[in-house]
């Protein structure tokens, strides 16, 4: 077995893997048993691997293993075919941006977003961006209160006025970071808040429409603060990408201690009699926001497990 060295990905466009290892950003070919498992297998930014150096700079470096995942990124695309994407892998924060405004704030996509972010294990910020854009601080505070009980963390920011960009940016210590959310919420004009040198193209919202061109096309580690941090494509929408639909009830923490006071395990809390779980909805202990969002991607899952078997 000839040398391997220890390294990270950082970029993933079509067959070309660049991995930085021993101090330098190497073009790196995959070995052919994971080309053989590729509709079962995908490489993504942030994976540790282990890598064959080239043995000239006219031939590329092959990465002979990828090392387990701690946590990752990932969603469904498309319909009933629908496959699994990983987004980017071994995340240290993962930063979910939502706007306040230009475009309005989709809860739908952002509880979406939270929970694949359950599901692959990560710690999770959320940023309201945008927050130049009203007047009414009240409203700002109220805009994401459903989510503070939970246990997740608010941060109000402002790419223009720099509000918020520290906070951030203290949560930056070397680690590998995300930021995700749909096109236009301002994900890039946050990252070039951080650290001008970044330099990421910012696209702009149509006024028709409200939504955002997608400046990103696939998700990219950028050196930041002795770490990196991946600016992932912008999106408007994100399919769960759980594989069963008795795993989305645990990516719901408010579900969670209800969850074994069903009359019936396991209990989809959706039709069956003494759910606790819409118990807690009727009492107003779950908010029905959540619960409806809940529902929508359970049909999705449910859909996707019929589809097996026909």
């Amino acid at each position: 077995m000839g040398r391997r060295i220890e390294g990270l990905v950082v970029r993933v466009t079509g067959k070309e893997v660049w991995v930085e290892a021993g101090g330098e950003i190497t073009p790196c070919v995959l070995r052919g048993r994971f080309r053989q498992k590729r509709h079962e297998f995908q490489i993504a930014a942030g994976d540790r691997v282990e890598v064959a150096p080239p043995e000239s700079r006219r031939t590329q470096g092959a990465i002979e293993a990828v090392l387990p995942r701690r946590s990752w990124l990932s969603r469904y695309t498309g319909g009933r075919d629908a496959v699994e994407r990983i987004i980017v892998a071994n995340i240290d924060v993962l930063f979910v941006v939502e706007s306040i405004a230009s475009p309005e704030l989709s809860y739908r996509f952002l509880d979406r977003v939270l929970v694949s972010a359950e599901s692959g294990n990560n710690e999770i910020r959320i940023c309201l961006n945008k927050i130049d854009l009203v007047e009414d601080q009240n409203g700002i505070s109220q805009a994401l209160s459903v989510y503070v009980p939970l246990g997740y963390s608010i941060i109000r920011t402002s790419a223009k006025t720099g509000e918020g960009v520290d906070e951030i940016t203290d949560l930056l210590r070397g680690g590998v970071y995300a930021v995700v959310g749909r096109s236009g919420v301002g994900k890039s004009s946050l990252l070039n808040r951080i650290d001008p040198d970044l330099n990421l193209k910012v696209g702009r919202v149509a006024e028709k429409t409200g939504r955002g061109r997608h400046t990103t096309t696939y998700s990219q580690l950028f050196p930041i603060r002795g770490g990196y941090v991946a600016d992932t494509p912008g999106m408007q929408t994100f399919g769960y990408p759980g594989r069963s639909k008795d795993d989305l009830p645990v990516c719901f923490p408010e579900f969670r201690p209800h969850g074994d006071s069903c009359r019936f395990r396991p209990c989809t809390h959706s039709h069956e009699p003494g759910c606790a779980v819409k118990e807690a909805v009727e009492r107003g202990l779950i908010a029905s926001t959540r619960y409806q969002s809940y529902k929508d991607m359970l049909t999705e899952v449910e859909i996707r497990e019929k589809s097996r078997y026909t």
